[in-house]
């Protein structure tokens, strides 16, 4: 009759460590998830500004929730100069209440920054 509970007690003792893995595996495939797609996007960008740029008088406008923007050209937007997109998206985590990081006075925001992204090409003809 001694042993009656010990169960229930060890999974009350191990479940909190469980729940902490199992949010660090979504927070991490979360990051993995933005940074493949904001490196997707600069890839776009720069696509859509090399194939449109010598006939369009604003060839690409960028506008994305939340994210930094930057177009370059190099010298202007005619046939064999390159284009220059770059893109800085914060990370937020899934959970903002578990932005903190256990024993320590860090965030997650303070310990990976912005997410970024850059992608050069040359204007097609």
């Amino acid at each position: 009759m001694g042993d009656r509970g010990h169960v229930a007690v060890e999974f009350a003792m191990t479940s909190p460590f469980l729940v902490a893995f199992l949010y660090g595996i979504l927070e991490v495939s979360h990051f993995g998830y933005l940074r493949m797609s904001v490196s997707n996007v600069a890839h776009d960008g720069a696509r859509y500004a090399i194939v449109h740029s010598a006939i369009s008088a604003q060839p690409l406008v960028a506008s994305v929730n939340g994210a930094t923007v930057t177009v370059t050209y190099s010298p202007n937007t005619n046939p064999g100069s390159t284009v220059l997109v770059q893109i800085s998206y914060p990370f937020v985590p899934i959970m903002p209440g578990f932005n903190s990081i256990p024993g320590t006075g860090l965030t997650f925001n303070a310990l990976v920054g912005p997410i970024t992204a850059l992608s050069k090409m040359v204007v097609s003809p």
